[in-house]
Parts: structure tokens; sequence; C-alpha cells
């Protein structure tokens, strides 16, 4: 690129946008790519401090200007479940066209990441938004690109899925069972019920069947069985998930699920949640009693992933250590 002094650029074309930032007022582009400069515009390129401006020359027209690269970029993370914002200042950014769970794939991202010059930023893996929540954006560094770059990521990406997507909330109907011999016989109130209606209130999930049980091993699966049968798509059990020798949620759960991903999670506060699935693929949630007085905590990692249907493996149960540590 050729640098010209800015009271000599009239008639010349700017090759990238400039920016005006006032803090705490206004942030904008009073100047897009491609303005061909006039005799009035030389005062306010002076207040914004540009006084010069670069041009393009003959030989950069072999290498590829930044939103170009943008542009191609947003079609490793293009999906049915985002929306581009226009390019502007050489950056995309991908918008939620709805409410759940976005996924990264991190691999992925960090293979192109990695190239060199070419950025993919997204929200963390597994972190629930909201409709029109910027959840990504992606540009180079520089104003022009190698073109060895995108072929690159073109290569690394070849048949591979989009790198981030949104899941919406599909599990809508839950139920509870409540265990414990105390709640049962009414020595002591259920708390857990109210925390549980709170915390997934946002998710537009309901209630459609609760069950108190005491601490019996066949009153519990007996009462997972009957909120299934009830229209429960996502069950939770309270109550009784301690390592002490009377607590028999966990072994219930086990006895009822076909598959028991994880007693015991990496996370904290609430590490003590058990993960299984009927063999219909519902998903049952043992919550431990740290979700009564915590927020955050593991029940608010792992619950927006079930309502979403992503299916929670072991593998994913490993990786939640990083980050896993919820206190305030």
């Amino acid at each position: 690129m050729k640098e010209i002094h800015v009271k000599d650029a009239v008639g010349q074309a700017l090759c990238h946008d400039i920016v005006r930032i006032v803090i705490g007022e206004v942030k904008d582009t009073p100047f897009k790519r491609g303005h061909v400069i006039r005799e009035e515009d030389i005062e306010l390129l002076l207040q914004l401090g540009k006084e010069h401006i670069y041009v393009m020359e003959e030989g950069d027209y072999e290498l590829i200007h930044e939103e170009t690269v943008a542009e191609e970029l947003y079609r490793f993370c293009e999906h049915p479940s985002l929306s581009p914002t226009p390019v502007q200042q050489g950056k995309i950014e991908a918008i939620a066209n709805h409410d759940g769970v976005l996924t990264v794939d991190i691999e992925a991202l960090h293979a192109i990441n990695g190239i060199g010059d070419l950025t993919i930023v997204t929200r963390f893996h597994g972190t629930p938004v909201k409709a029109r929540d910027p959840v990504a954006g992606m540009r180079c560094i520089p104003l022009l690109l190698e073109a060895w770059q995108l072929e690159e990521a073109k290569r690394l990406q070849t048949d591979k899925e989009p790198i981030i997507q949104v899941h919406p909330f599909v599990r809508k109907r839950m139920a509870i069972v409540t265990t414990g011999s105390e709640v049962y016989e009414g020595r002591i109130q259920d708390a857990f019920t109210a925390v549980i209606q709170d915390r997934v209130a946002s998710f537009g999930v309901e209630l459609v069947a609760h069950e108190i049980v005491p601490d019996d091993t066949d009153r519990i699966v007996a009462a997972i069985r009957s909120v299934k049968d009830q229209g429960a798509d996502i069950i939770f059990c309270t109550g009784g998930m301690s390592v002490d020798p009377d607590d028999l949620t966990p072994g219930a759960i086990a006895r009822v699920a076909s598959e028991v991903v994880t007693y015991g999670l990496p996370v904290l506060p609430g590490s003590m949640v058990c993960i299984a699935y009927l063999e219909d693929h519902t998903p049952i949630m043992g919550v431990p009693g740290g979700v009564l007085y915590s927020s955050p905590s593991a029940f608010d990692v792992i619950v927006p992933r079930l309502l979403a249907d992503i299916r929670i493996t072991k593998q994913d149960c490993i990786h939640m250590g990083h980050g896993g540590f919820q206190s305030k």
C-alpha cells in the first residue's frame, strides 16, 4: 500500500473503514471503505488523527482484503441457527437466531486460529444464549492477507461441520422426584422444587409431575418410572445424593437408567451430581444439596445442555474441570 498525506489525498478511495471513538459518547465509522476523499473531509480526518491515508497499489490486488477474509471465515461457522452482521471495520459477528446453547468445535477453532493471521473468536462452549445475542466474531489481523492462509483454513475445514451452532431448548416438560423420609413424613418442607423451577424458568420449562418418596430404592425407582409416564422429558431427583450409606438416590437412578454417565462432576459447588439416561434418551439428573444455596453451581452448567438435548458424555464431564469453579 502507498502512504499519502491527507492533504494530497483528494480523489483517492479509502481501502479500509476509519473509526471515530469518543470515550463515553460515540463510536462510529464516519468514513467507510471505498469512500472517495473530498476537500471537506480533510479537517475531520485530521481531527481523527489521520494525517496520512493508504491507497492500494498494483501488487496489493494479489492479496485478500480483510472484509473478504471475514466473509470467508464466517462460512466456516455458517449454520441455520446463526445470522451474520454486515461486515464492518473488517469484522463480521455471528448472531444467535433463537434461544439455546452455543456449542463450539474447539479443536477446529484452534486449528484455524493457529494458521497465522486468521481469527475466529467465540463465547465459551456450552454457554446459554438468547436470540439476537452475538456469539462469535471473525476477522484477520492485517488489512491485506496472503491467500495461502485462507487456503489452509479451507483445507482444514473440508467436509467438516460448522465450527459453532446454537442448539434450541427442546426439553420443556420436567418432573421432580423428591426423595427423603424426612420430607415424605412432613418433618421438613421440600425446598428443592421451588429452587429448580426458578432456575429453569428462563428456558420455558414447565413442571408436569412431582412425586415425594421415602428413602426406599424401590419407591424411588417406581416414582421415576411414574413421572416419565406422566409425560416428563427431563427428570430431576433431589435429596439423598451424598456418599452416606442411607442416601439411596444414585443407586435408584442406576437401577432404572440404561446409561449412567457420571456420579460426580469436576464442578464446584454441586459436584455430587448424577447424570443418566433412560432407554428412550430421557435425561435424569440427581441434584445435590449444594444447588439449594449456591448459584451458579454444577446445576447451571449441566441443565441448559440437557434442555437443548446435547448428549453429555464422560469426556464432556472431564473437560468441565477447566472453568468449573463457579464461585462468585
